[in-house]
């Protein structure tokens, strides 16, 4: 099985700078020019929609960092920004991982600095799906996150609805959040041809999930520029949902592509910042039918 790297970074821009948009083309830059992991260089250029690699937008006072009217951002010379990449190569990365640099970037100059470096060997997420195996799951969408419904078209229908432009969900159903999580699942551990099983797998996490509860708003953000230098948006969804799934069996294999998908993201443009989740759990006194008073934790 696999490993999933998690590098957490401190960002500190040495002059006051505009940031481009995504944010994330800090990092993404400082890869793709062989400074930073130059080892990921080819896994951040591949055309692969689900390739394990997840770089966030930059971040400040706990908030991810995003345009959404058109607005440049502008950040103050010495703000603490933090940033995430976490992705997984057959690759030795180890010996790249500096603690600290200064790189001079198109968008400025930054002191980069190593916050937290976590790896997770993908066989031993079965011992976290057990603890859950009693909680409620609260997804909780940490930067805008774009998903197509049409994910859950029958496999048979897929190439015939292929050039409808339907957007993304800004109400998204437990199902559409399992199918792009198995997915990501399915090509970190190199299961290919699995349209059919996404599809059923959505199908069966709508119609045995239990809503327990959600705050979801739909947001329109800028995720970069065309050919032309204009401004290309789309219409994500940030908030959370919460459910439970009774059937133990499926809640199992939901827990763990969501565990995947928590350091992975999940739907379109994860390399660039968009569709970071974190899991959220929550006990329930199956006696009284009540929650506990304990607080969420994730």
């Amino acid at each position: 099985m696999p490993l999933i790297f998690k590098i957490g970074y401190n960002v500190i821009p040495l002059q006051d700078v505009i940031l481009p948009t995504p944010s994330s083309k800090v990092l993404k830059y400082l890869i793709q020019s062989g400074r930073l992991l130059p080892s990921l260089k080819d896994l951040i250029t591949s055309r692969d929609k689900y390739k394990p690699i997840f770089i966030s937008h930059l971040g400040f006072n706990q908030r991810r960092i995003f345009q959404t009217n058109g607005n440049l951002k502008s950040i103050t010379k010495g703000s603490r920004l933090s940033s995430i990449i976490a992705f997984s190569t057959q690759s030795n990365v180890l010996p790249e991982v500096a603690d600290e640099s200064i790189f001079e970037t198109v968008y400025g100059k930054f002191h980069i600095m190593i916050e937290s470096i976590e790896i997770v060997e993908v066989e031993k997420l079965k011992e976290e799906v057990e603890k859950h195996m009693n909680d409620n799951i609260r997804v909780r969408f940490v930067s805008p996150t774009l998903l197509s419904s049409k994910v859950l078209l029958p496999p048979s229908l897929s190439e015939r609805y292929k050039k409808i432009d339907a957007g993304y969900s800004t109400l998204p159903s437990v199902g559409l959040i399992v199918a792009y999580a198995y997915n990501v699942y399915c090509n970190l551990i190199g299961k290919k041809e699995v349209e059919v099983r996404a599809f059923k797998f959505g199908i069966l996490s709508n119609a045995l999930s239990r809503i327990i509860g959600y705050d979801l708003h739909p947001v329109t953000v800028a995720i970069g520029e065309d050919s032309k230098g204009n401004l290309r948006k789309a219409r994500g969804v940030m908030g959370w949902i919460e459910f439970d799934i009774p059937d133990k069996r499926l809640k199992r294999r939901v827990l763990k592509y969501l565990l995947t998908s928590s350091y992975l993201g999940i739907g379109r443009s994860r390399g660039i910042g968009f569709g970071e989740i974190r899991l959220e759990f929550r006990k329930i006194e199956e006696k009284e039918g009540k929650y506990t008073s304990s607080d969420f934790k994730g």
